[in-house]
Order: C-alpha cells, then sequence, then structure tokens
C-alpha cells in the first residue's frame, strides 16, 4: 500500500526556531525504502546510511531576521515542502507556489538518515550537499556549495558549480566535478575521478584508476597506487611515492616527480599535456618505460644505477652522469644506445636541455 505524507505548513510555529533545532522530524519503515530523492532551493542536504529500521528525515529551517510570524506568513504564501513515501521511493522535496524576493527567502535544509544501500539522485540549487556511509548508487548536484563524501561505496556522480569538494575513505566509482572550488582527497580506491575548472587538487593514499584534473591551479599527490593521471592547464603538479602507471602533463607549469615506481609517461598528445615549465623526476624504479615528450625547457631525471635500459634521448643539449656500460651513439644533443643489457625504454625529446643521471 503506498504511503504518503506530505508536510503541512500549518504545524506548530513553535518548532521553527532556530536552524540547530529541527523544524521537524519524519519517520518511515526502513524495510520499504529502496530509493531517495530530495531537492532543496537555498539549503543543505546530509545524507547518511545508517538507519536500521527506522528512515528518518529532519528538516531545518533558518531565515534571515524574520519573526517566527514573518516564518509562518512566508512558509503558507511561498512554499511547499513535501515528505513522502511512494512505491518504495523516499521523497523529500522543497518547491516554490511562487517567485518570491531574495531577501525573504528561507534557507531550508535537510537531514536524511536511510537505509546504507538506497539508491537516488538529490539537488540543492544553493547549498552543501553531504553524503556517508552509503552504498548504493547516487547523483547530486548544487549550484553553489561544498561536496562532502565519506566512507561510501556504489557509483557515485556529483556536481557544484562553486564549491569544494573533499573526498575521504571511500571505495568503487567516484566521479566529482567543480567549476570553481578546492579538491582533497584521501584514503580511497577504486575508479577515481576528480576535476576542478578552477583550483588545486590534493591527494593521498589513493589506490585504483586514479584522474585528477585542474584547468587553473595545481595538482599534488602522495602515496598514490595504480593508473593514474595527474593534470593542469596552468599550474604545477606535484607527486612523491607514485606506484604503477603515471601519466603527468602541465601546459604551463613545472612538474615535480620524486619517488616514482613503475611506468611514466610525460607527453604532448594533447594541448592540455604541452609544458613550457621544468621537469624534474626521480624513478625508484622503472619497470617497461619513462616517456617524457614535450616542449619542456629543463628536463632533470634519475633512474637506478644497476640497471638496464634502451636509451632514446634528444634534445638541444644532452648531460649525463653516473652511466656506465654504455653502448651506441652519444653526443651533445642526442644519447641512442643501451645501458648494460638493455631494458626498460627511456625516451625523452623535444626539450631544451636533457641531464639524465643514473644513481
Amino acid at each position: 500500500m503506498k504511503k504518503l505524507f506530505v508536510l503541512s505548513i500549518s504545524v506548530l510555529i513553535s518548532a521553527i526556531l532556530y536552524a540547530s533545532e529541527p523544524f521537524a522530524t519524519y519517520s518511515f519503515q526502513s524495510a520499504s525504502i529502496t530509493e531517495l530523492e530530495a531537492n532543496t532551493i537555498d539549503g543543505d542536504i546530509i545524507l547518511t546510511g545508517d538507519a536500521s529500521e527506522k528512515t528518518t528525515v529532519q528538516v531545518f529551517i533558518s531565515s534571515n531576521n524574520q519573526t517566527d510570524d514573518q516564518i509562518k506568513q512566508i512558509l503558507d504564501e511561498y512554499y511547499i515542502i513535501d515528505i513522502r513515501v511512494a512505491d518504495g521511493k523516499l521523497f523529500a522535496v522543497v518547491k516554490h507556489k511562487k517567485e518570491l524576493r531574495k531577501q525573504r527567502g528561507l534557507n531550508i535544509s535537510f537531514n536524511i538518515s536511510v537505509p546504507k544501500h538506497v539508491t537516488g539522485k538529490m539537488n540543492s540549487a544553493s547549498g552543501s550537499i553531504r553524503i556517508s556511509e552509503t552504498s548504493g548508487d547516487l547523483r547530486f548536484n548544487t549550484a553553489s556549495g561544498s561536496l562532502t563524501v565519506d566512507r561510501i561505496s556504489g557509483k557515485i556522480s556529483g556536481n557544484t558549480a562553486s564549491g569544494s569538494i573533499n573526498l575521504t575513505n571511500s571505495t568503487d566509482n567516484v566521479s566529482l566535478n567543480t567549476a570553481s572550488g578546492n579538491i582533497q582527497a584521501s584514503n580511497c580506491t577504486g575508479n577515481i575521478r576528480l576535476n576542478t575548472a578552477s583550483g588545486n587538487v590534493l591527494a593521498n593514499g589513493l589506490e585504483g584508476n586514479i584522474n585528477l584534473n585542474t584547468a587553473s591551479g595545481s595538482v599534488n599527490a602522495n602515496a598514490l597506487k595504480g593508473d593514474v593521471s595527474l593534470n593542469t592547464a596552468s599550474g604545477n603538479v606535484t607527486a612523491d611515492n607514485i606506484i604503477g602507471t603515471l601519466k603527468a602533463g602541465s601546459a604551463s607549469g613545472n612538474i615535480v616527480l620524486k619517488d616514482i615506481s613503475g611506468n611514466l609517461n610525460i607527453s604532448d598528445d594533447s594541448r592540455r599535456n604541452a609544458n613550457r615549465g621544468n621537469i624534474e623526476v626521480t624513478m625508484k624504479s622503472v619497470d617497461e618505460y619513462v616517456i617524457i615528450s614535450n616542449n619542456s625547457r629543463n628536463v632533470n631525471l634519475t633512474v637506478p644505477a644497476d640497471n638496464g635500459y634502451n636509451l632514446n634521448v634528444e634534445a638541444d643539449k644532452v648531460e649525463t652522469s653516473g652511466m656506465r656500460g654504455f653502448r651506441g651513439e652519444m653526443d651533445s644533443k642526442s644519447l641512442n644506445g643501451t645501458v648494460g643489457n638493455g631494458g626498460a625504454k627511456i625516451e625523452i625529446s623535444k626539450s631544451q636541455r636533457v641531464n639524465l643521471s643514473f644513481k
């Protein structure tokens, strides 16, 4: 049997005191809920997947110095707050009855506790969204507000036009985007894609298929493992302790990579990855290849001295240090041959100066 609960604006106005106290709290049987739709106009949405027998929706209201009577009048005249369950779907929705002046608007927020597996979508026109302890597929968007995601799994897709992103302790498939804001991510595994058009990206302790991008800002990564891509159109890329396959690019900044284990590709196969700064790389170990092919000024590459390599290096000026057992051709602008019995491929091109060190 379908259950329907619509929040009446005529509830006791004495319950509408401060944003720290719920306007109202509604409870539903968790067993009947598998999906969520939450929408608010000016307000935050907090979603937690910790409900056991009871799913709850807390409604919070804050105002711009209106009295209780004024709040009641504004609610009655301009808003519909719809809290209900229909066919297994929980609705928590704020709508305007008619247009009102911004200065008279109310901030109406939701704090929702649902079963962990619930799927659904959330939207706020102006407010932050915070999600934790869920495992269902979720999509969420806000035009102006931050996104905070913690201890989640499943397929997650979130967007904000103006706000920061904070991702922690999560797994599976995560895609988060902001047009203007910084991104921080830590202790996550899976397929993780994080993008900002204007802001910095800071990542620590990620594992899996990792893609971190900013159009205007720096990327700073530490202790990542897997297939890793770090890119900025305008800013520096700094990474330390990366294990796996790393692709990095900056159109107008420096690239500094330390203690890299695996494979490395810094190339100009797209305009986004073309570099005009300096590149400094220290490889802890090389599996199959190191490829540096872009328009950088200076390249300083350090590789372990005890291994064999196949070398193909070209620049306006090429310098080496600590190289032993080289066989091939070498002059001031090129280096082509093998070190030892050969091994991992090292290719460097399109740079003004290259300093290749073996330590």
